[in-house]
C-alpha cells in the first residue's frame, strides 16, 4: 500500500496491517456520513418540497450538526443538485444496460420501459421531485433531460449507422420526444401508482414509442415488430347487459 511505503520507519507484521485497515475505513465513515445527509435531504424534499427545507433541517435529521453538513455540502441547493446528478446517473445506467446485447427496437424499448419503471418504483420520491411537473427542480430537472436526451441521441446515431435502426426521424427530436414523454408519465406515475398497473405502464409506454397511438401494424417506416405486445384479453358483455 502506497501509504505504508511512505512511511520512513518501517512499519512491521501487524502495525502494517492496522495502518492499511486504518485508510479506508475513514474513507466508508466519509461517504457513510455525506450519504446520510442525502437520504435525509430526499426525505425533507419530498415531504415539504425543496424551498420549504433548510440545511440546518437535513443534518438534524440525519442526527448531526448544522457544521458536519457545511463540510460536505455549501448549500441544500448543493445536496439537491447531487440528488438530481445520481438520478440521471442511475437512469443512464439503466436504460444503456437494458439495450445491451439487444438489437430489434421492440425488444429495447421493451426492457427500456421495464428498467424505467422499476427505478420509478424504487426511486419514488426523487421522481417526485425532480420530474414532477411545475415542481421547484426548475432547471435542476431540465438539464437532467437534456443530458437523457443527448446520451439517446448518440446511441440512435450509432445504431442508425450501424443499420440497427430505421433512420427517418431527427434523431435529436425523437430522443427529446420520448425523454420528455418519459419524464412526464413516470411523474406521474410515481404520485399515484394505483393509476395504472406495472405491466400496464411498461406495455403502454413501449407501444407508443413503436406505434403511436396506433394498432401495432407498423411504426410509420415499415417496421412490424416480430412479437408484438399482447393487450389485456377483453370480456364481451353478458346478454342483457346495459353497458354493451
Amino acid at each position: 500500500m502506497v501509504v505504508s511505503q511512505s512511511v520512513t520507519a518501517p512499519l512491521e507484521g501487524a502495525q502494517a496491517a492496522r495502518r492499511d485497515v486504518a485508510v479506508p475505513h475513514r474513507y466508508s465513515k466519509t461517504e457513510t456520513t455525506r450519504r446520510r445527509l442525502l437520504d435525509a435531504g430526499l426525505a425533507l424534499f419530498a415531504e415539504h418540497g425543496p424551498r420549504a427545507v433548510t440545511s440546518h433541517a437535513i443534518a438534524a435529521k440525519a442526527g448531526y450538526a448544522s457544521g458536519t453538513f457545511y463540510l460536505h455540502f455549501k448549500d441544500k441547493f448543493a445536496l439537491f443538485r447531487e440528488l438530481a446528478e445520481d438520478t440521471a446517473k442511475e437512469i443512464e445506467g439503466r436504460l444503456i444496460g437494458a439495450a445491451a446485447n439487444r438489437t430489434e427496437p421492440w425488444d429495447i424499448m421493451y426492457s427500456q420501459a421495464d428498467a424505467l419503471v422499476g427505478f420509478a418504483e424504487e426511486q419514488r420520491d426523487l421522481l417526485r421531485i425532480v420530474f414532477h411537473p411545475g415542481g421547484e427542480a426548475g432547471d435542476v430537472a431540465a438539464n437532467i433531460l437534456e443530458r437523457l436526451a443527448r446520451g439517446m441521441s448518440a446511441r440512435n446515431r450509432e445504431r442508425a449507422a450501424e443499420a440497427l435502426e430505421n433512420d427517418c426521424f431527427d434523431p435529436d427530436v425523437l430522443a427529446q420526444a420520448v425523454v420528455g414523454m418519459w419524464a412526464h408519465v413516470l411523474a406521474w406515475w410515481a404520485e399515484d401508482p394505483s393509476r395504472a398497473s406495472r405491466e400496464d405502464l411498461v406495455r403502454t409506454l413501449t407501444h407508443f414509442q413503436l406505434h403511436g397511438n396506433r394498432s401495432e401494424t407498423g411504426d410509420g417506416c415499415g417496421f412490424t415488430s416480430p412479437n408484438p405486445i399482447s393487450r389485456p384479453s377483453t370480456t364481451t358483455p353478458p346478454a342483457g347487459d346495459a353497458s354493451r
